[in-house]
């Protein structure tokens, strides 16, 4: 049997490679549309309220082989519900005012009026974006629903669970993703594979609970997320670490979610973005401008990671 075959007897994984932050700027958009193109690179989740969000979601609709999610989004860029109703999560610009520590921060140790009061502005703000989503993006209920996943995953942390129970409740999503990777070593630089390998932790611990919420709403998600502990740095050689990690579980046809990453933001597109943008430019974090992020759209067209994904399965097709 072949190294990184599947284990005699088990169905194979079962793939969706996915590209999250459609939207957020030209540049991500037009890289993940390449991708799209010309990779295996079938799904992608787009950021509402931000800079290309609108246009993404318009040829989006005339792709009917790629799935399409809600990547909710309550720290990057801009609001969608109007300032006045989300003032404790953003600014007078309606620009997210924290990022993830000052917002678990706040969470855990605010007054109990404060936490009320974020606890409702985002609550706010999540319909507002499925509200936006479902408005740009007609197709979706033929497409296959509501399908969510999460900016740095916040739809998993525990204390915003009873809101994305309510919220789950309301909208009822055909599918949610679960970001749970198994623990291994892949080829990173020490400092990158320690804070890899803690997020991966924390992660898989927030996940626990996430799943719970999903299967007693007879909600759809993955098996496993690959690109946690190499988030922002896949390779195809780290995809193949994950991979094997997961396949060491043994669980019969995985559904493993593949994330990426592709795409960056260039000089002139920060230009461009700003010139679009009436409300005023939007300033977004450094990790957008990561050389990984070329790096990854490399690894979409260049095969390398195709030819890791079929000696563990196949990737799903969608319609």
């Amino acid at each position: 049997m072949p190294r990184h075959a599947a284990p005699e007897g088990q169905a194979t994984m079962r793939f969706i490679v996915h590209a999250d932050d459609c939207g957020l700027t030209r540049q991500i958009s037009e890289d993940i549309f390449d991708c799209l193109a010309h990779g295996p690179l079938n799904s992608v989740s787009v950021i509402m309220g931000a800079t290309h969000a609108a246009a993404s979601l318009q040829r989006l609709a005339h792709m009917p082989q790629v799935r399409t999610c809600l990547h909710l989004n309550i720290l990057e860029g801009r609001c969608t519900a109007p300032v006045p109703q989300v003032r404790a999560l953003v600014n007078e610009d309606g620009i997210f005012r924290y990022g993830l520590g000052q917002m678990l921060a706040l969470l855990a140790a605010g007054t109990a009026t404060s936490k009320r009061t974020l606890l409702s502005a985002i609550r706010t703000e999540l319909e507002a974006q499925a509200d936006a989503f479902a408005a740009a993006f007609p197709s979706m209920i033929s497409r296959g629903g509501l399908h969510l996943d999460g900016h740095l995953h916040i739809h998993s942390i525990p204390v915003l669970r009873q809101t994305m129970a309510e919220f789950i409740r309301e909208r009822r999503p055909a599918y949610v993703r679960l970001p749970n990777e198994p623990a291994h070593l892949p080829p990173l630089p020490c400092l990158p594979l320690a804070v890899g390998c803690a997020r991966r932790t924390l992660l898989a611990h927030w996940s626990k609970g996430l799943e719970a919420l999903l299967d007693s709403a007879g909600i759809a998600h993955n098996s496993y997320l690959c690109g946690l502990v190499s988030g922002g740095n896949l390779t195809a050689a780290r995809a193949a670490a994950s991979l094997a990690a997961i396949a060491r579980h043994q669980v019969p046809a995985p559904l493993v979610e593949i994330m990426c990453h592709p795409g960056g933001i260039s000089t002139a597109s920060k230009a461009d973005d700003a010139a679009e943008n009436s409300a005023g430019p939007v300033r977004h974090n450094s990790f957008y401008t990561s050389p990984a992020r070329q790096a990854e759209k490399n690894m979409l067209l260049d095969a390398s990671l195709s030819q890791v994904l079929t000696r563990y399965g196949a990737v799903q097709t969608f319609s």
